[in-house]
């Protein structure tokens, strides 16, 4: 069965093969035939009359030549016969020479059609050349058109492949598209989730740090019954000290107060920090000390034996420090003021709205819950404890790198980097004075006893500042005094009878208030015996604004990141120049740009 049904597909495949083969023949023959039918068919009658006129002029041709012959013999005859049968030879010759004539005409205008069918016929072959030329250049553009209509086919159907591939990858990528919208839907609904947890959680911190702020209020205010009451149970003993202390001031020279010690050599010195210390201050009872580090710390001292108390810790280099109570806040190069509890040594607040490093900070005398910062974006910010909230803002024009705030707290100090130092009204927002003291920066400014108020500048010459007339009253100058940095302080004695501020050459000056005239040069020479290595020096090293060698000297401070001026430093000892002082009772403290507080006595 599989034999002859495979026999007869084969012979109807090729039955179809030849059928194929003899229609694309035919359809050829149509196509180079067809256009010349005519004109070969002309040709071939032309052919056929040309032959049939060439048979014919052969034959009279034929005839011509018999008829001469005949004329010929006739002629002899006639010249042989004689005369008598001359007249009706005559007349047949006669009649033969016009058969003759006759046949010639007919024979010149068959010759003369014969040679324009040959013209024709040339004209005509001329024309078949011509049109086979343009048959031939249009048989070869037709198959230029054909290559072509050949190249864009297998174009097309790239091009149709190309557009199936394009279809199935723009499938693919819808497909992937809708499985990333869902996926994206999905986590949109998981960040608003997210959201509403978050909103949810800030509520409860919003909750909780106002109910913590009033219990701290609440505490505070228990705080300040209890000092009340602790007030009213000393009030007969701090009578009888205010009737001394009246005996003392009675019996005081007219010049002035002098019960303020002055300092004779440097009793303790340790290492208070891994990099610079750029302010230090008493607590108002003097018992403690803090130092504001460029190692991002705040660290508070026992003053009487220099021992770690606790480290309070910042984010980046600490500029500026005051201390009132139980708070110590300090003003830092991240642009944010910290307040932090030395009971509990946490941080309390943080007080964010400065656009540049704060070098100045001030706890309002009898108002703990108000905070002064001053810093480089030339303003100077009050600050509600409470809210953690900017109460007023007060515009300078000009850096502020110091501020003092008198004992009614409505009549801050400051001091500015155009060299001028500002009194202000809080009540009023705007300086009530400007006073121009110095050509370059002034760096410090303290308010002191008898109306006056002591300020420190780039000029290395300080001044003391009449604050009812604003003139002023001494210029304190030494050839070796260099004033070190930008926010370098200078302090009053207790009774503003000495004035003492630190060397960018490590020495320590003291002035006499009354006559401007310096009164001890001091260098950082402690006795050995109350020399000591605290143990704040051996904390991480790697703090912020240092960096330390391989055999531990310090290559970069803190200070110089921040631009401040080094010129002279470390060449009075003690490790480098000193820039901040501050006296309490009978001690002078300093601190110097490599981390060391030295206690004078």
């Amino acid at each position: 069965m599989t034999g002859p049904f495979t026999r007869d597909s084969s012979s109807l495949t090729a039955a179809h093969w030849r059928t194929s083969v003899l229609n694309a023949l035919q359809q050829q023959n149509d196509v180079e035939v067809e256009p010349f039918r005519g004109i070969i068919l002309s040709y071939t009658d032309l052919a056929r009359q040309n032959q049939a006129l060439k048979a014919h002029v052969d034959h009279q041709e034929k005839e011509l030549v018999t008829l001469r012959h005949e004329a010929l013999e006739q002629s002899d005859s006639r010249g042989a016969g004689g005369a008598g049968a001359g007249g009706a030879k005559d007349e047949q010759t006669r009649k033969l020479q016009s058969k003759v004539q006759r046949l010639q005409e007919e024979l010149t205008d068959k010759l003369r059609l014969e040679v324009q069918g040959t013209t024709s016929q040339l004209n005509m072959s001329k024309e078949i050349q011509d049109l086979f030329q343009k048959w031939q250049l249009s048989r070869a553009e037709a198959e230029k058109l054909r290559t072509e209509v050949d190249g864009f086919r297998a174009r097309e159907a790239t091009l149709e492949a190309q557009a199936g591939m394009a279809t199935r990858d723009l499938e693919i990528v819808q497909e992937e598209l809708k499985r990333v919208r869902a996926r994206l839907d999905t986590v949109e609904k998981e960040c608003l989730d997210v959201r509403r947890q978050n909103e949810e959680l800030v509520r409860r911190m919003v909750g909780e740090k106002s109910h913590n702020a009033e219990e701290m209020n609440r505490m505070t205010e228990l705080v300040e019954r209890m000092r009340a009451q602790l007030k009213a149970r000393n009030l007969e003993i701090e009578s009888t000290q205010a009737v001394v202390a009246a005996v003392k001031i009675e019996a005081a020279p007219s010049s002035g107060l002098r019960t303020d010690e002055l300092p004779s050599h440097c009793s303790q010195q340790f290492r208070a920090h891994a990099a610079d210390v750029n302010d230090l201050v008493y607590c108002e009872t003097g018992q403690w000390l803090a130092t504001a580090g460029g190692d991002g710390k705040v660290r508070v001292w026992e003053a009487e034996s220099g021992r770690l108390k606790a480290t309070l810790h910042g984010q980046d280099v600490m500029l500026g420090l005051d201390f009132r109570g139980d708070f110590v806040v300090g003003g830092s190069s991240d642009h944010t003021c910290k307040l932090w509890s030395l009971a509990s040594g946490r941080l309390h607040r943080t007080f964010v709205g400065h656009s540049g490093n704060i070098y100045a900070v001030k706890l309002i005398a009898g108002d703990l819950r108000a905070v002064l910062t001053g810093g480089a974006d030339r303003t100077i910010r009050l600050w509600d404890v409470g809210r953690a909230s900017c109460r007023q803002v007060l515009r300078s024009g000009s850096t502020c790198n110091g501020l003092d705030i008198g004992l009614d707290g409505h009549a801050p100090v400051s001091a500015h980097q155009d060299g001028g130092l500002r009194f202000w009204d809080l009540r009023a927002g705007n300086p009530t004075m400007i006073v121009r003291a110095f050509e370059t920066q002034a760096t410090s400014v303290q308010y002191g006893q008898n109306f006056t108020a002591l300020a420190n500048s780039r000029d290395n010459a300080l001044k003391i500042i009449d604050t009812r007339t604003f003139e002023t009253l001494h210029v304190l100058r030494h050839e070796d005094y260099r004033t070190f940095l930008n926010w370098s302080r200078a302090c009053f004695s207790p009774s503003s009878s000495y004035v003492a501020a630190g060397s960018a050459t490590g020495q320590l000056f003291v002035w006499e208030t009354a006559s401007g005239e310096t009164k001890s040069i001091l260098s950082h020479t402690p006795d050995s015996r109350h020399s000591f290595s605290s143990s704040a020096e051996h904390d991480d090293l790697r703090c912020q604004g240092v960096s330390l060698s391989a055999s531990g000297d310090r290559i970069r401070t803190s200070s110089e990141a921040l631009g401040g001026s080094t010129s002279g430093a470390g060449q009075g000892g003690g490790g480098g120049g000193i820039i901040s002082c501050a006296w309490k009772a009978s001690r002078l403290s300093t601190c110097t740009r490599s981390g060391n507080v030295c206690i004078w006595n």
